[in-house]
């Protein structure tokens, strides 16, 4: 029991802090619910106060009675309409700073780590697991308060009522106790379970959303209705068992209050007879036994909540918990660029439990140059993009920009230094303007239209409703993949870093538009070291060297007319497109 019960204390420990800057509320709260319970108990006194006065015959005494009860009912009203409103205000801020801490964590572990748990899985942490943490931290302290003191005060008359039928009451108290213990370790397994699969519902159905063109072309709506539907019925499995533990503890626990209080009544039936307890005296005695069972019960279901709850609280501190698997440099000194010369030395690198990308890789990358990347699909060519942004470190080697290892740098300005445009671009649910802005925050207006202008994205930006106003919707839904595309190129020239990345920039791009892009990218790649993740053929057309990946961990560096000459593989992927009259891929 100790045990179970120090696994529950450090389980929720950790959130203390989210709930600390709330304190003086969370107290002002505590005193409205003490007035509360001090009123209501009050109010069960005054409310068998009028029979034992009917029954006496003390008609006179009756008019203060019933006003002294109203004046206590207003004030309990009162008292419970602040608390409630503190109570859900409180749950409000203490939901925002956990879910802020969690999506700000996992922003700053970057794409390998937060990559490794479904998107769904990790919004059903953001929503439904915080919404049980805050029933702990916020909902269950301010009511176990309430429930300690009515349970003392009620209990306290019970005993002043009548002490003989108080000691019967009490002494069922043993079988609540087991009742509780019974409960509550089936509901912490039911509430696990329950979570697992409702992530991967959540996961499954984010997926399913995210790939409807491909599901519909593929005539697939009825197997992944049957998968979904599988999917479905785990998590219903676990949600009906939690739910019917609920329920049934809920039903059996009334079950018992209810015996008790016929076991009291039986009690009770020769002092009625005899005389020496007034009728109006029962009723309160009966109404203090009926409400208690509020605060009994809250208190076992506390504890039944703590264990059903545990698994979402172990979830969330899964992920506020989580390290990035780059460490960000303790000196947290500056990269400084002055030309841009990028080295690779003796490089080896591996995805965990994966066969080697690189193996002691050279590579000398010079100031202004232009490079292509291209091999077989997987070979390596964006992971050594990543290698450069720190998503990762070699597990061998060294890789410098001006002469300075990368895990020297801060990754914030080793980050600033660099501006990528990626094949599937950045969108987030806000305006053309705040996108744009994420690329460079002090942008004034003219430099947000001139760089949309330089990526040809200013036409149709001002066909929009709200021009650079406009809500993009989640994930760009409102735009094509080549205003897309566009939109990332404007956000490097925003960016306006001295080293490039494109992953292959102009690919969900037309013919003409294409052209034009091009032309744009060659200036956009004046005086900065550019590499290029070439797929198509006519991307690699202006680099200055060409970096084949073997597939093996091994590079071969030369020229296009160089390899075209010296490399069987080369010569045969660009034969394949030429060959064909229309581009295909060189490997993803």
């Amino acid at each position: 029991m100790s045990g179970r019960i120090t696994s529950l204390r450090n389980s929720y420990r950790r959130f203390a802090e989210y709930a600390r800057p709330d304190r003086r509320y969370f107290w002002l709260d505590v005193f409205t619910i003490v007035i509360a319970v001090v009123t209501n108990t009050a109010m069960i006194w005054l409310m068998g106060k009028p029979l034992s006065l009917i029954q006496a015959g003390d008609y006179a005494a009756l008019v203060p009675v019933l006003g002294m009860f109203a004046v206590v009912l207003l004030i309990n009203q009162l008292a419970q309409f602040a608390g409630g409103w503190l109570s859900n205000w409180l749950g409000l801020r203490f939901i925002g700073r956990v879910r802020n801490a969690m999506v700000e964590r996992l922003l700053y572990l970057s794409f390998p780590v937060a990559g490794q748990v479904s998107r769904g899985d990790l919004m059903a942490r953001l929503s439904n697991d915080v919404d049980r943490l805050k029933a702990v931290w916020i909902d269950a302290r301010l009511m176990s308060v309430s429930h300690l003191l009515t349970l003392v005060l009620y209990v306290f008359m019970l005993f002043w009522i009548d002490t003989r039928l108080a000691l019967v009451a009490m002494a069922t108290v043993p079988v609540f106790v087991l009742h509780q213990r019974y409960f509550s370790t089936r509901k912490r397994v039911a509430a696990e379970g329950f979570l697992q699969a409702n992530g991967g519902l959540m996961a499954f159905e984010e997926q399913g959303l995210a790939n409807l063109r491909g599901i519909s072309s593929n005539s697939a709506e009825a197997p992944m209705t049957a998968l979904h539907r599988g999917v479905f019925d785990k998590a219903l499995h676990w949600g009906v068992r939690e739910r019917g533990l609920d329920v049934g503890f809920t039903v059996s626990f009334t079950l018992l209050i209810y015996l008790v209080g016929l076991l009291v009544v039986l009690v009770a039936m020769q002092a009625i007879r005899s005389g020496e307890m007034p009728v109006g005296l029962l009723m309160s005695f009966l109404l203090y036994l009926g409400y208690l069972t509020v605060p009994v019960r809250g208190i076992a279901d506390l504890f039944f909540q703590l264990a059903g709850n545990q698994p979402a609280a172990v979830r969330i501190g899964e992920v506020l918990e989580a390290q990035p698997l780059v460490p960000d440099t303790a000196s947290g000194r500056e990269l400084v660029v002055r030309e841009g010369r990028i080295l690779l030395q003796d490089v080896s690198f591996a995805y965990p439990e994966g066969p080697p990308i690189l193996q002691h890789a050279e590579l000398a990358i010079e100031p202004g140059a232009t490079i292509a990347l291209v091999g077989p699909s997987g070979s390596g060519k964006s992971t050594l993009a990543a290698l450069l942004l720190r998503f990762y470190d070699p597990q061998q080697g060294v890789i410098s920009v001006d002469g300075q290892d990368l895990r020297s740098v801060s990754l914030a300005s080793l980050r600033k230094n660099i501006a990528v445009v990626w094949q599937d671009p950045f969108m987030i649910n806000a305006s053309v303007r705040t996108l744009l802005q994420l690329a460079r925050a002090e942008a004034s207006e003219a430099q947000l239209i001139e760089a949309c202008r330089r990526s040809y994205s200013w036409t149709f930006i001002q066909q929009l409703p709200n021009g650079l106003d406009t809500q993009l919707g989640a994930g760009g839904v409102e735009l094509s993949g080549g205003q897309k595309q566009r939109l990332a190129i404007a956000q490097a020239h925003l960016r306006d870093a001295p080293i490039l990345i494109l992953d292959e920039a102009s690919s969900a791009l037309d013919s003409q538009a294409e052209q034009a892009i091009v032309r744009e990218l060659d200036a956009l790649r004046a005086g900065r070291t550019t590499l290029i993740i070439a797929h198509r053929y006519s991307s690699i057309r202006s680099a200055d060297k060409v970096v084949y990946f073997e597939g093996d961990g091994s590079l071969t560096v030369g020229t296009h007319d160089e390899l075209l000459q010296s490399h069987p593989a080369y010569r045969q992927a660009v034969d394949w497109q030429t060959g064909q009259g229309e581009e295909k891929n060189l490997g993803a």
